[in-house]
């Protein structure tokens, strides 16, 4: 991987993101919000991944962003990272659904990221992968 789009409106949750990969010789971008992440993504699509929360500008701001990236064709690593995901049930549920609605390759609960650790949860698409990098 040489760069990853990372896209959340909170600071704390980016920072963990971006020193997780910087320590790995990961370059990143960031996007404080749904609409210059597509902004970002658009002028140059050489992102190897993005990474976005769910709920910025609106609850949902975040999720229509991936689905409108995944309707370009885009072929990189799609992952969500949200809060959402350490509510009992959701992932489950989101495995399924997100691959099909935005092309979801990976899941990042936010309640192990806040404390700087990243959990990979691979969806159905990618349940073969030991690893996204």
């Amino acid at each position: 991987m040489k760069k990853i789009l990372i896209v959340d409106d909170n600071d704390r949750y980016a920072l963990n993101l971006q020193n997780y990969f910087h320590a790995k010789g990961i370059s990143t971008e960031r996007a404080v919000n749904a609409k210059l992440g597509f902004e970002m993504f658009s002028k140059t699509s050489d992102f190897d991944m993005i990474i976005s929360d769910i709920t910025m500008e609106s609850q949902t701001s975040g999720l229509w962003m991936m689905r409108k990236i995944y309707k370009t064709g885009y072929k990189g690593v799609m992952v969500i990272a949200s809060t959402g995901f350490d509510v009992w049930g959701v992932m489950g549920i989101s495995k399924f659904i997100l691959t099909w609605f935005c092309g979801l390759d990976w899941m990042i609960p936010k309640v192990p990221l806040k404390k700087g650790e990243v959990l990979w949860i691979p969806t159905q698409k990618s349940k073969e992968l030991s690893s996204p990098i």
